[in-house]
């Protein structure tokens, strides 16, 4: 249960048979490729220098052409071919495949008909919206013209008349009227900004009525189109419903290609495993013939690694396999290793950071408190049961991924200490009814619950302090161990001590001991906290200064007062909504009293899941792992196949 030994191996083969080897590794998913084309790398290795960069294959451009094919013709049939309900997908297990089998299915799937037949579609689709959108344009520009009852031929084959169809801005209307008394003026519209109008008159005053239109701004309406206003905008209305009743046949259509989807799934899977596996190239190096690919591997691995490379290449290989070195330190990957339990918590570690190769792996440290704090936080026997049975019923009939999974399992387990915690505080859905496994009234004794909050706490920071002194003391700096976190454990046990010889009245000389600890591990506070200073007076003065950490510890063993608050608040909510339900009158708590007990709590138990979630996690990465957790690791990204759509397995 702890960080995965790795390996960095180097493995030397023909370029003609890397692409073979690189597909079964590739299956294998347990191999991190290092760059060997890093300028950092090379000037590290100058002996490298005189090997040549490999490259992609030529290969490489026509199976991302595909991609993008498969790609686009995937994310346009989704929009259209109904999708199976969030439970029933997750009910339904992925297709498993062995790389042979994938690609055989791919390559007699004809996918590219599956493609073609996608893009023509999308072809006509966008046509049809097009023209929707030109035959919109044409009527919300008729739009301000519908009340002209004249077609606009009829207005254009005047002989003796001169027109004038346009735009004006209100203000001017005033003074348009005045000045073209003479003239015909017919206000077609308004707007609350403008006049749109028609404007007859004699063919000899139609200068004058330009020079007049010039003045106010006068901007002219040009049409292409013959009939009246009316008539051509309903005429345009009919061709839109005519093109959206095209428009729904085709989707209608779109909808039952479910098999091509499934096609183009597959070759989606097929040409991303194809483009990483050719991009990869890329952190290799290389002579005329060979290859030199390096990389990393859990050490338990190694044997199937070799195997591999028996079976794909017989003798034309060369694997070698080292332990890490003290300056790989900071770029061996991480894999963790835990139980089922522990395995749990991995990603409450992961959002933190991943440790470092030569740390020690966290999570079995967290866990136990993780589950003990979350437990106190929600405390409710009812809540409890809803989230064991809620995770119980989706591990047991959805099929859902590894990561999934892990978070399914880790509110299964988190639901047993809610239900604990529920018991002894007498909670179910707040308090409905009592439990006879009360211990602690959450009404009475909420200093019981303080004191009880405040020692876990203590218990937690002491862990994470003699862990720290375990950690350095394995990696050969004692004198660090004791003058960073063993010189407070003195020090706070001694506070501690002092205090309990006070309050419990033990014996003075007991209270003496105390007092002469602490005033060694002070000591040793400003002994460890200055050293690192160059001068006398500044090793004193740090060193003073660190004994104000003492206010941090303070501050830490407050902060775990938020196991009391969150636990009480979460009761006192449910009882609030309990009581409200239980002033509704007579037939309204029969009828609507069920209805808001679900919703009322429903909610409040998605509020403390998220409190409690957030809350505990904070605890872990503020107060326990600034004790003695560093972190700076990166996970293992492991060079594998894609497995969107399917699951592969071993050949």
């Amino acid at each position: 249960m702890a960080i995965v030994k790795m390996n960095k191996f180097t493995l030397l083969t023909f370029e003609s048979k890397k692409q073979k080897l690189l597909r079964e590794i590739q299956g294998l998913s347990n191999v991190e490729f290092i760059n060997l084309q890093d300028d950092e790398f090379l000037e590290k290795y100058e002996e490298l220098k005189s090997l040549a960069k490999d490259d992609i294959d030529l290969e490489y451009s026509k199976y991302e052409e595909n991609l993008s094919k498969a790609k686009f013709a995937l994310e346009f049939l989704k929009k259209y071919v109904p999708k199976k309900s969030g439970l029933k997908s997750l009910q339904e297990e992925k297709l498993t495949l062995t790389l042979d089998e994938l690609d055989e299915k791919v390559k007699a799937s004809k996918w590219e008909e599956s493609y073609n037949k996608a893009k023509e579609k999308e072809a006509e689709l966008a046509n049809l919206d097009s023209n929707i959108t030109k035959l919109q344009a044409e009527i919300d520009t008729l739009i301000p013209w519908q009340d002209l009852d004249v077609a606009f031929s009829e207005i254009k084959d005047l002989k003796n008349t001169s027109y004038f169809l346009g735009t004006i801005a209100k203000s001017y209307e005033d003074t348009l009227l005045e000045e073209l008394s003479n003239a015909y003026v017919e206000i077609i519209s308004r707007s609350s900004n403008d006049i749109n109008l028609l404007i007859l008159s004699n063919k000899e005053d139609s200068e004058n009525v330009s020079e007049v239109l010039r003045g106010v701004g006068f901007s002219a309406f040009k049409t292409e189109h013959k009939d009246v206003p009316m008539k051509l905008i309903l005429e345009f209305k009919h061709q839109i419903e005519e093109l959206q009743s095209k428009k729904f046949f085709i989707e209608e259509e779109i909808a039952s290609f479910e098999e091509d989807l499934k096609k183009l799934e597959l070759a989606y899977d097929y040409f991303v495993s194809k483009v990483e596996r050719v991009k990869v190239s890329t952190n290799f190096l290389k002579t005329k013939n060979i290859c030199a690919i390096q990389g990393w591997i859990a050490q338990e691995d190694n044997e199937e690694l070799k195997s591999i490379c028996s079976n794909t290449l017989k003798n034309d290989y060369y694997i070698e396999f080292e332990d890490v070195k003290e300056d790989e330190i900071d770029d061996v990957p991480i894999k963790l290793k835990n139980g089922e339990l522990v395995s749990a918590f991995e990603s409450v570690t992961g959002m933190y950071s991943y440790p470092k190769y030569n740390q020690i792996d966290p999570t079995p440290l967290l866990a136990p408190f993780y589950l003990i704090f979350f437990g106190m936080m929600v405390a409710d026997v009812g809540y409890g049961l809803l989230v064991l049975i809620g995770a119980a019923l989706a591990l047991k009939f959805l099929k859902l991924d590894e990561g999934k999974k892990d978070f399914a399992k880790f509110f299964l387990y988190l639901s047993f200490p809610t239900i604990f915690f529920g018991a002894i505080y007498g909670s179910f859905f707040g308090d409905i009814i009592t439990l006879p496994t009360q211990i602690i009234d959450t009404n009475k004794d909420v200093m019981t619950i303080v004191i009880l909050s405040l020692a876990l706490g203590v218990i937690q920071i002491f862990f994470g302090l003699f862990i720290k002194v375990y950690s350095l003391i394995r990696i050969g700096k004692a004198k660090d161990a004791l003058l960073d976190p063993g010189s407070w454990i003195i020090t706070l046990l001694s506070i501690g001590g002092i205090a309990a010889v006070k309050f419990l009245k033990l014996p003075n000389i007991l209270g003496n001991i105390f007092i002469g600890t602490a005033i060694i591990g002070a000591i040793l506070i400003v002994i460890g906290g200055g050293r690192e200073e160059k001068s006398t007076g500044a090793k004193i003065g740090q060193g003073l200064y660190s004994l104000y950490g003492i206010t941090g510890y303070v501050g830490d063993l407050v902060s775990y007062t938020r196991l009391m608050a969150l636990g009480l608040a979460g009761g006192s909510i449910a009882g609030a909504l309990n009581l409200l339900i239980h002033t509704l009158p007579g037939v309204a708590a029969i009828v609507i009293g069920p209805i808001l007990f679900v919703l009322f709590h429903i909610f409040n138990l998605g509020l403390s899941l998220l409190g409690a979630y957030v809350h505990t996690a904070r605890l872990q990465y503020v107060e326990y792992f600034g004790k003695f957790y560093e972190g700076g690791g990166r996970p293992f990204k492991a060079f594998k196949v894609s497995e969107k759509y399917i699951k592969i397995k071993r050949n």
